[in-house]
């Protein structure tokens, strides 16, 4: 025999013998539809039943119905304390200028602006309270204004004192 023929023959013995060979892999499938999901195996042996397996999957999510404001507002209320501190101080500062010699001449001895000093400590511990979140602003314009208040009083103090004293032409 020729070696075409042989190796001819070889081929042939492969194709048609290679479904006996090695034995057929079971099958399988898969599927999913929405939330249920399904999987079927087929046996290895034909003789034998298939088996299929069905699971569903239920996914709930529940979240919050409305703001959690009161918390919101207790961290931004307990974030206060500072500037409720400087507002006592400034508070009593301003009602001991009402009496106390040194600091009554602190103030330029005027009874107005230790008023307007107490005005502005009540306004820093009162206000951050009320409007909650600009304790920086409440605080630029109680301070601000208490001294803008002193250095005009004092400026018109010091200019009666001048006026005064000036010789009248």
């Amino acid at each position: 025999m020729k070696p075409k023929t042989n190796l001819l023959l070889l081929l042939t013995a492969l194709v048609v013998g290679g479904c006996g060979m090695l034995p057929l892999s079971p099958g399988h499938s898969y599927f999913s539809a929405g939330s249920t999901k399904g999987a079927l195996q087929q046996s290895q042996n034909p003789k034998t039943e298939s088996t299929g397996k069905t699971t569903e999957e239920i996914e709930t999510v529940v979240g919050s119905a409305q703001k959690d404001t009161a918390r919101e507002m207790a961290a931004k209320l307990s974030s206060l304390k500072g500037v409720v501190w400087v507002g006592i101080l400034v508070f009593l500062f301003g009602a001991a200028s009402f009496a106390w010699p040194p600091l009554k001449v602190l103030v330029g001895g005027s009874v107005t602006t230790s008023l307007v000093i107490s005005v502005a400590g009540l306004a820093l511990i009162v206000l951050p309270s009320i409007i909650v979140g600009n304790e920086i602003l409440i605080l630029c314009v109680a301070l601000g204004g208490a001294v803008l208040y002193w250095f005009s009083h004092r400026h018109g103090k010091l200019q009666g004192i001048v006026d005064t004293l000036k010789p009248k032409v």
